[in-house]
């Protein structure tokens, strides 16, 4: 099994773009990039938006290679409706996607209606991924039920990815924020991948959106992660929003004697770039 992370946070984006190549299938889950409208008062500096389009490209390239598209949610930094990445990545794939009528507010059953209408054509079928499990060859794929998008049902629900192979697994959380909730903590320390993709907590929104309780609930959950789990866990997209992102990593690992967490960016050999958390000083600012 092969992981290529192709858009992080860690990599100057707001995405979590993953392509997987197993034994028998290629798989690109989430394909779509965005950045923050508006951080620290600023809109999104012109680096951030060369690295959107760089990003963006890579994503679209590397998902016309995939078998199969996983959409584990409609927020636009994990789906795309042909803004930045076009439509024809689509063509002849199996698309695999969040239910769009079930566990799903408002605004993404709305996102997710457009986005089935203007795909549906294209793809070779379209399955929904919502608790399914998947036998192709000597692939196994695996899709939890959906679970809250944080702390509460406000932003909607996610589907986590399982995916194995004769040479390794992999998970990937979606956004779980944290995780802070049972039972998308479980699942993955169910399946004891060798690689784990956690979109971590929005420690950047503490005390405004994201409660000082929901901080410790994620560290404590992901100190249980790294006690269960053996394998390496990449922790990203929501936390890397944060410029202090290490001292959240340093405490919630601090009594686990293995290899502590890494971002994206390092899993893939390259230095975390925070554009977003650094937008202030892009533009010359001060906070």
């Amino acid at each position: 099994m092969k992981i290529s992370l192709i858009g992080f946070d860690s990599m100057g984006v707001r995405s979590m773009a993953t392509f997987v190549e197993t034994d028998d299938l290629t798989i690109f889950i989430d394909p779509a990039v965005s950045l923050a409208p508006r951080r620290f008062s600023l809109p999104p500096h012109e680096l951030e938006w060369r690295r959107l389009r760089e990003v963006a490209d890579k994503i679209a390239a590397r998902a016309r290679e995939s078998d199969v598209i996983v959409i584990t949610h409609y927020h636009y930094d994990h789906h795309d409706p042909g803004k930045h990445i076009p439509l024809d990545i689509y063509e002849g794939k199996t698309l695999i996607i969040k239910d769009p009528r079930i566990k799903i507010n408002v605004s993404q059953k709305i996102r997710a209606s457009r986005f089935i209408k203007l795909v549906k054509e294209r793809t070779k079928e379209i399955l929904i991924g919502d608790g399914r499990q998947l036998k192709v060859g000597r692939t196994y794929l695996e899709f939890s039920p959906p679970y809250p998008h944080g702390i509460s049902d406000k932003l909607g629900y996610v589907i986590e990815v399982f995916v194995a192979d004769t040479t390794g697994s992999f998970l990937f959380t979606s956004d779980v924020e944290g995780p802070v909730h049972t039972g998308p903590t479980d699942f993955i320390i169910r399946h004891q991948p060798d690689v784990i993709v956690l979109d971590g907590p929005p420690t950047y929104l503490t005390g405004y959106r994201f409660p000082e309780e929901a901080v410790i609930k994620a560290s404590e959950n992901i100190g249980k992660i790294l006690s269960s789990c053996k394998g390496m866990l990449i922790v990203d997209h929501h936390l890397l929003r944060d410029i202090n992102y290490k001292h959240f990593l340093v405490n919630a690992s601090k009594a686990v004697l293995h290899s502590p967490p890494i971002t994206a960016a390092e899993f893939m050999g390259r230095e975390p770039e925070l554009l977003e958390a650094r937008r202030p000083e892009l533009y010359g600012r001060r906070i």
